[in-house]
């Protein structure tokens, strides 16, 4: 039985290096992704986690690979959620792709444990993360769509 995963692709009009930007450095990812700031070195083995407003941690994991600008990939978990706290990390990988218009950006979600309630929880949430990672970088304007 396959195990499932979630797929979004975006095409982003600005280059893989600004994408990869706005990925990696916590003043873009606090604009539109939960108002969380991305920590990490992104050397592969080390921790990555997204710090709320509090100062709490949203979701954590490790990294798997980080290859400037083209893809990057970790593990994914949320620490302090009771319905997922239990379960084994899932992986998120970024792949971006240069195009003409700008950059084709793949989100791949997987390695799901069986009956997964992070999949539920993830599945709606990624195309709002996206579209604000889009918007900000397409418009310079911040919009958080889970507002």
């Amino acid at each position: 039985m396959n195990k499932p995963e979630y797929v979004y692709v975006a095409v982003i009009a600005k280059p893989p290096e600004d994408v990869w930007n706005a990925l990696t450095l916590p003043e873009f990812t606090r604009q539109y992704w939960h108002r969380t700031d991305v920590q990490s070195d992104f050397s592969v083995g080390s921790p990555i986690r997204f710090l709320t407003e509090s100062g709490g941690v949203g979701a954590e994991g490790e990294i798997l690979v980080a290859s400037r600008p083209s893809e990057l990939a970790y593990t994914w978990q949320f620490p302090n959620n009771p319905e997922t706290k239990d379960e084994s990390p899932s992986r998120v990988t970024f792949k971006l792709e240069p195009i003409a218009t700008g950059t084709k950006l793949t989100v791949i979600h997987d390695r799901f444990p069986t009956n997964s309630r992070m999949l539920e929880l993830v599945r709606p949430g990624w195309p709002l993360v996206i579209g604000g990672l889009k918007t900000l970088l397409e418009t310079g304007r911040a919009v958080d769509f889970t507002s």
